[in-house]
């Protein structure tokens, strides 16, 4: 049995890739706002249904500053700057720059949760930090708009990480369930306005394909994945689960060269390797905070 909840987390992995990839081919479908808005529409709906069948109450209104906070941060900023992101970065170079995201959390979580961090750890994140200044040095993000775009998504991370920072207070307070769907129905709603914003220069125009992609970030990598993940933490723990979230770069990387015939120059494997070997370095001190695929794991345990 364990290696079935072992097969969840790598497979919520392989979803949560998917999603960069999805990202990447609906720019030509809808604008990245557009995109956002649609995603957590749906997504909300989604979550609010299984709330319903679990029983279990989402204290919309009472709770609206705590929620909205979340989702605007967490939903809202951290997704449309994704998505933005992947408008001007290829989908292999933005999975290798999300390399970063457990560093960003650490560094939130020492900031705003006040977690304690060793020198090591400290260590880990100049290491990364070194690794991505060599990624935005390689391929395409020589070009000025894929250096921008890689710069976006580096403020992704960094807004995921105070996303996961501030989520910690309220672990206490609500469910992950509860807590995640909250942020989802608060933050669908400034992506939806930004979104509508977003058709006014780029229309909606959805193939077959585009509209499959758009179901699949919507359901696959916003509900099904997160559901995966948080089986796997439930029964192996958070401690053995972490390093797992080190392979979304690699699978993003691997699935965009498979699927959408990217390439990766030997400068940024070089520096998404050493991003990764810095998340994975940090990580092995036990007083790393709650790491970024943990805290998505909350969202839905």
């Amino acid at each position: 049995m364990r290696w079935k909840f072992i097969l969840y987390l790598i497979a919520a992995n392989v979803l949560w890739a998917g999603n960069y990839l999805a990202g990447r081919v609906l720019r030509f479908s809808m604008g990245p706002f557009t995109l956002n808005g649609v995603r957590w529409i749906i997504s909300a709906v989604v979550l609010w249904l299984i709330v319903r069948k679990r029983g279990e109450i989402v204290p919309l209104l009472q709770e609206w500053k705590a929620f909205l906070l979340l989702g605007f941060i967490g939903m809202f900023l951290f997704s449309s700057l994704t998505y933005w992101g992947l408008t001007m970065v290829p989908a292999g170079e933005a999975g290798l720059l999300s390399g970063f995201t457990p560093l960003a959390v650490l560094v939130a979580g020492f900031v705003i949760a006040q977690d304690k961090v060793r020198l090591w750890q400290w260590l880990m994140v100049a290491v990364s930090i070194g690794g991505e200044i060599l990624l935005l040095g390689g391929g395409a993000s020589t070009q000025t708009g894929s250096i921008f775009g890689a710069v976006v998504l580096i403020f992704a991370a960094l807004s995921w990480g105070v996303y996961t920072a501030l989520g910690r207070r309220y672990r206490y307070r609500f469910s992950p369930l509860v807590l995640t769907t909250g942020a989802a129905v608060w933050g669908a709603i400034p992506s939806a306005l930004l979104g509508i914003w977003n058709l006014s220069t780029h229309p909606v125009t959805l193939s077959i394909n585009s509209g499959l992609a758009l179901l699949y970030v919507s359901t696959m990598a916003s509900v099904v994945a997160f559901m995966m993940w948080s089986a796997g933490v439930n029964r192996l723990g958070s401690g053995t689960a972490a390093p797992y979230m080190n392979l979304l770069p690699v699978f993003t990387a691997l699935l965009a060269v498979l699927l959408l015939h990217e390439t990766l120059s030997a400068t940024q494997l070089e520096g998404g390797l050493i991003v990764v070997a810095g998340a994975v370095g940090a990580g092995f001190s036990r007083t790393v905070p709650v790491t970024v695929k943990e805290s998505q794991t909350s969202m839905l345990e």
